[in-house]
């Protein structure tokens, strides 16, 4: 039988254990990171030297990842590739972060003739999906980076206008918010005081997933031509490239498929992990 240590009639609390998902999660976004970054001071090749000599090596025949139809390296390509998908999912997501994070802190502050017609253009909004947005933004502006970040951050703020909406309604009713206005402060100086620290956690969830998410659709979008402008390799331009050599060099394809998997993977585990450390039923 285990015996409790004394503790002078104290009640000693527990460390919390980090979640394992959130650990996993976090790893494997770091070396995604890690990888993107190094990509900007080095690469095995010049990403897009093109050496027609080389063109469809397999694995370790040149390069670790073998060469694409143009003879450049595999995994240079990738790694470049995670600089410009990281930093279009990354940046889109902000967008729609900040955006529909005060959208939806707006709606519940206000509720009535406000929250209504908030709801309703997010409903409209995400009515429409992002590939439909690109088309539209690509169609005006022509397609490029800019198209990408604006469909995706688009497409993205009604989510966390809803999420921030509905956690911060909850908060709205608390005796502590209640006793706040009753002593004077405004409402918008309760919502950032009080309200948005307490929905935080809730949306670094949401964030965490919607990342994944966005990794997705830019793969997509870049698959369909609506984002980066050749010669700048991104994950999805690589699948797009691949698929004409597909039974004679699958490892084109193989290489971009997975590191998008594994990145959507480790966003949906630091989402889990996140949630499972800030949940309070799991203290």
């Amino acid at each position: 039988m285990n015996v409790a240590a004394p503790t002078g009639g104290r009640d000693v609390p527990r460390r919390r254990r980090w979640p394992p998902r959130l650990i996993a999660g976090s790893a494997i976004i770091a070396i995604g990171i890690v990888t993107a970054l190094l990509s900007l001071a080095w690469t095995p090749e010049p990403p897009i030297q093109i050496r027609i000599a080389l063109r469809l090596k397999p694995p370790l025949v040149a390069g670790l990842l073998g060469t694409d139809a143009l003879g450049r390296d595999v995994l240079s390509l990738l790694m470049l590739g995670a600089w410009n998908s990281l930093t279009i999912a990354f940046s889109a997501i902000l967008l729609g972060c900040l955006f529909g994070t005060a959208l939806g802190l707006l709606a519940a502050a206000r509720r009535g003739w406000l929250d209504e017609p908030i709801m309703r253009v997010g409903d409209v909004i995400f009515a429409f999906p992002a590939l439909i947005s690109a088309i539209v933004i690509g169609a005006l502006i022509g397609p490029g980076r800019l198209t990408a970040i604006l469909a995706i951050g688009i497409f993205s703020m009604p989510v966390f206008a809803r999420v921030a909406r509905n956690a911060a309604l909850q908060i709205w009713a608390q005796g502590y918010v209640l006793a706040a206005l009753a002593l004077g402060r405004s409402r918008g100086g309760v919502a950032l005081g009080h309200v948005l620290p307490n929905i935080a956690g809730t949306v670094a969830v949401q964030l965490s997933i919607q990342l994944g998410l966005a990794i997705l659709v830019e793969a997509g979008l870049s698959f369909l031509g609506l984002g980066l402008p050749p010669p700048a390799p991104s994950w999805g331009r690589m699948l797009a490239d691949a698929q004409t050599y597909f039974g004679q060099a699958p490892w084109l394809a193989l290489a971009p498929g997975g590191a998008i998997a594994f990145a959507v993977l480790g966003f949906t585990l630091l989402g889990d992990g996140l949630r499972d450390l800030l949940d309070p039923r799991s203290r």
